[in-house]
C-alpha cells in the first residue's frame, strides 16, 4: 500500500464572517524552511509561553487557537510567496485590542476544511499543507483563492504529540 499520499478527510462549508484578534507577523515563505529566520513557530512559542491568548477580551471560546493566513503575494510562486499571518482567537467586539495585537475582519467565505491529524506538531501541521499541491480544484470543490486559509486548533487540545485540528483553504 502506497503511504506517500494521505489524503485528510474534507467537506466545502461557508463559515460567516467573523473578527480574530491576535498577534501579526509577515511571513516570507522560504524563511519558514529554516527555525532561525522562520516566524510561525516563533510566533506560537511567544502566544503560549505568553499566554497571550488570556488578554484577548471577548472571547467567544477560549483557549481556541485560530491561525489566519492573508494577504498573499507571489502566491503561485513558493520560493517568492510573502503573506501575513495572524495568531490569536474569534472575539464577540474588538473595540479594545490589546497593544501589540491586531483585529482582523474576514468576510464571510467558502472553504474547504480538512480534519488533520492526530500527529505531532509541527509534522502534521507541515504534512497537511504539504498535501495540498497534489490537489485538483474537484478535490477542493473549487479554486483555490489563496485569500483567507485558517488552522483551527479546538480548546481540549493540549497534547503536542497527539494534535488534531481544522485546515480551511478559501475557494472560489
Amino acid at each position: 500500500m502506497d503511504h506517500t499520499h494521505k489524503t485528510n478527510p474534507r467537506t466545502t462549508v461557508e463559515l460567516a464572517s467573523f473578527t480574530l484578534v491576535g498577534v501579526q507577523r509577515t511571513i516570507i515563505q522560504k524563511d519558514e524552511i529554516d527555525p532561525q529566520t522562520g516566524q510561525i513557530g516563533k510566533t506560537y512559542e511567544e502566544y503560549y509561553g505568553k499566554q497571550l491568548h488570556d488578554k484577548i477580551p471577548n472571547r467567544l471560546h477560549p483557549m481556541r487557537t485560530y491561525c489566519l493566513y492573508y494577504g498573499y503575494s507571489n502566491a503561485q510562486n513558493w520560493q517568492e510567496m510573502k503573506y501575513t499571518m495572524v495568531l490569536g482567537e474569534i472575539v464577540s467586539d474588538a473595540s479594545n485590542v490589546p497593544e501589540g495585537m491586531v483585529s482582523v475582519q474576514v468576510p464571510a467565505h467558502r472553504f474547504c476544511r480538512f480534519d488533520c491529524g492526530p500527529g505531532p506538531i509541527p509534522g502534521v501541521v507541515i504534512d497537511a499543507w504539504q498535501s495540498l499541491c497534489k490537489l485538483t480544484p474537484e478535490d477542493f470543490g473549487g479554486v483555490r483563492t489563496h485569500d483567507y486559509e485558517l488552522e483551527v486548533y479546538p480548546e481540549d487540545q493540549i497534547d503536542k504529540n497527539n494534535m488534531k485540528f481544522q485546515l480551511f483553504i478559501g475557494i472560489s
